[in-house]
């Protein structure tokens, strides 16, 4: 044991020096993507975001950091902490965030969060089209992306009866349809064999989300 002493020391002290060291700045890089967004204010966000420097917060949380708060009751240093709402970012109270986000926060509430970027793998799409590769991709940073589906394609000649989500009926359809010998329409209507609401999700918790207001 003796002759490990000295190694130990040496290790310790470099351990000391590494956790004394001030926080290195995180440098936010300006991706190139595909996505084409016709809004007057894109160059602008853009330029606010590909451009920012987050300081160190003294070896804690960075301002600007994003957190999901599971509960009602607010954290007990709420002082440094601001709700994702849209609220407005008071420059004197908060400069440093100011430089970060601008003049609000980001309005979150209902909102999931998503990577910036895309990326491609290979998936099973189903017996017909098998495996193909699916491209999964975000906006530009700071914008909201709008619920969306794949296309959901289908033809019929003549239903018999019904069928899960497909069945026959003398009104109006929501599904591609051809009216069969006996008068009856062929109605496609998820909501026979699945949740169905007004907006597309996985499932899922509320939370919170809180942004790092104070150095």
């Amino acid at each position: 044991m003796e002759e490990w002493r000295p190694t130990m020391r040496i290790f310790l002290f470099v351990m000391l020096l590494l956790a004394s060291a001030p926080a290195a700045a995180l440098q936010v890089g300006d991706g190139q993507y595909n996505n084409i967004y016709n809004n007057q204010d894109l160059a602008a966000t853009q330029a606010r975001f590909n451009n920012i420097t987050t300081k160190g917060a003294g070896g804690g949380v960075p301002v600007g950091t994003i957190i999901a708060w599971p509960v009602a009751t607010n954290p007990e240093d709420m002082e440094n902490w601001l709700e994702c709402n849209g609220q407005a970012v008071n420059a004197a109270m908060y400069p440093e965030l100011r430089s970060v986000v601008g003049p609000n926060v980001p309005d979150l509430r209902g909102l999931f969060l998503r990577g910036y970027g895309s990326q491609s793998h290979t998936q099973n799409n189903g017996s017909i089209k098998g495996n193909t590769a699916t491209t999964h991709a975000s906006d530009y940073l700071g914008f909201i992306q709008g619920d969306s589906i794949r296309e959901i394609e289908g033809a019929s000649r003549e239903i018999q009866g019904n069928s899960g989500a497909i069945f026959n009926s003398g009104g109006g359809g929501q599904f591609h349809y051809l009216s069969c010998c006996t008068g009856a329409t062929t109605i496609f209507r998820a909501s026979r064999v699945t949740p169905v609401t007004n907006e597309i999700r996985p499932v899922n918790m509320a939370v919170r989300y809180l942004i790092r207001a104070r150095p």
